[in-house]
């Protein structure tokens, strides 16, 4: 059987092959900074590998869900970044962070490292196990309470180059949050905003989320 291409065909078949090629030709959406916080923890805990719920001093996890967190740090023009330094830390599940300056920090969970770092593999990936980030009040004249978030930042060749806060797709704070609000741009604040999705399929009963980062350097 044999087919006829007519012009229209012909026409609307190299149109469509344009706007693939324009569409692959987008550049990537670079991850926003975000303010570093009060709480980045310049004395490091005594682990600081990428497990944030079990310490290898404690056969108790942490409280909260477990989440796995896994992405990649790529260059704008897509190259993975091998070997690139990727920290994060945040509240634990009593809404503390383990840092010395913390208010009541006697309440905070013993069993949760705070922080963590890892390096990135030859693909630019990078994971950590950490608990759900909660909510937590830091004007409490006000009664303000910021959003779930984690903190994360990106150095290569020994320097930072972003320093960034990841969200949860699906939080009602979300859209009163002070720092949030201040990505204006819709790609890059959804680039900071990921849904919790079933995980399964890495451990029983936890979550797992996607940031890819993108940086510029």
């Amino acid at each position: 059987m044999t087919f006829q291409i007519g012009r229209r065909e012909l026409i609307l078949g190299s149109a469509g092959v344009l706007l693939a090629g324009s569409a692959r030709a987008q550049p990537p959406v670079v991850t926003p900074p975000q303010i570093e916080g009060p709480f980045y923890p310049y004395q490091h805990p005594a682990e600081t590998d990428w497990d944030l719920v079990r310490l290898s001093t404690d056969d108790a996890p942490a409280l909260g869900e477990v989440v796995h967190v896994f992405g990649t740090v790529k260059g704008y023009g897509g190259r993975p970044y091998a070997g690139a330094l990727v920290e994060m830390w945040q509240a634990d599940s009593r809404e503390k962070y383990r840092h010395p300056d913390e208010t009541d920090s006697h309440k905070r969970d013993a069993r949760f490292q705070g922080y963590g770092r890892t390096m990135t593999d030859a693909d630019g990936a990078f994971r950590f196990r950490t608990i759900r980030p909660p909510a937590y009040l830091y004007d409490e004249a006000r009664g303000l309470r910021r959003a779930p978030h984690k903190h994360l930042a990106v150095s290569t060749r020994g320097v930072r180059r972003l320093t960034t806060q990841l969200y949860v797709e699906g939080e009602s704070l979300n859209a009163s949050d002070q720092w949030l609000n201040m990505v204006a741009d819709p790609l890059q604040r959804a680039s900071l905003i990921r849904p919790y999705e079933d995980g399964s399929s890495v451990e029983r009963g936890a979550k797992r989320v996607r940031y890819d980062i993108v940086i510029i350097a």
